[in-house]
Order: C-alpha cells, then structure tokens, then sequence
C-alpha cells in the first residue's frame, strides 16, 4: 500500500510539472501574465522609432530642420519670367553684434529660426511680404550649386530645389540684379 501511494504522489508532482512546462520542450518558466504583456523600456517596436534629429543646414547649433509654415512661392511672375525675379545680397549687419541674419519659417520674427546667413551671402529673393524678402540660397554661400531659380516655370508653385529656403527682414539685402 505505500508503494502504491508512492506511485500516485510521483504521478501527481509529474502531472503538475508538465501542466507548467512549456510547449516547446524547453525548461524554461511560462511568464506569467503581467510579464508578458510588458515589454522592457529598451526594447522599441520598428514603427515606433523616431529619426534621430537632424539639424538645419548651415547652423549645427540651431538643431532645426522642420517644415517651413509659409514655404516659398516661385513662378509668381510668370511662365516668361524667371523663377525667382530678383537676386541679392545680405548686407548691413553690426559686425560687433550678432552678425548674422536669421533665417526664419515665415515673415515675422516671433517665428523659429531656421538658419542663420552672414554678411555677404547670395539670395535669390522670391517672395516679398511686410517687409519680408522669401530667399532661396545655397547653404554654404556661393558654391556654385544651382538653386534652380533662373529658368521659368509653368505656374506657380512652392520651391522644391535643392537648396535652402525661409524668410528674411528685407532690410538686410540689397538687391543686387532683377
């Protein structure tokens, strides 16, 4: 009579061990229910990752490079004209001060600033708004990369090229062709 009782209670933790062990044939504890539909704070799902930030071209310490609210308009003055009518250059800052000009997302200063621009850059001026010139210009100053500004477009539309964009207080550029 021991024996059998022996064999039962061996039977009975044998059937318990197998009731917890997982399917898989591996040793390993089932997570419980809490465990499991918690994932470590380290972990990201793919979808759920955010792009690194980038920054705005030409000012690395601005860290800057969201959509422009108020994007700039070519082709305003026709298909028989240039895209962008005029072009110029920054002039008059303090060099004692800040000496840049700020390049902002739409004609106002209580906007972000997008970039920042020295004495001397080339523009091409696109836009005018309040006193407001939307500049299209190429990041490192004259590189000789084409902004894609003086040939006609057919309507217009909002600048795409390859080059940098935003607005500017007018009293910072000379227009020096157009």
């Amino acid at each position: 009579m021991k024996s059998g009782i022996v064999v039962i209670l061996a039977s009975a933790l044998a059937l318990a061990a197998c009731q917890q062990a997982p399917a898989d044939g591996t040793t390993e504890q089932p997570a419980s229910e809490e465990t499991a539909t918690k994932a470590p704070a380290d972990i990201v799902a793919p979808a759920e990752r955010k792009p690194p930030p980038t920054e705005a071209p030409g000012s690395p310490d601005l860290g800057y490079s969201g959509p422009i609210p108020m994007p700039i308009r070519i082709g305003t003055d026709g298909p028989d004209a240039d895209s962008c009518a005029s072009y110029g250059e920054v002039t008059g800052l303090d060099p004692n001060g800040d000496n840049y000009l700020s390049v902002r997302d739409a004609p106002s200063d209580k906007v972000k600033e997008r970039d920042r621009i020295g004495q001397g850059h080339k523009v091409h001026v696109c836009a005018e708004s309040n006193g407001w010139y939307g500049i299209v210009y190429d990041i490192e100053g004259d590189s000789g990369i084409d902004c894609e500004t003086g040939s006609p477009v057919d309507k217009p539309r909002n600048y795409t090229g390859p080059c940098a964009q935003g607005w500017v207080s007018k009293k910072y550029v000379k227009i020096t062709a157009g």
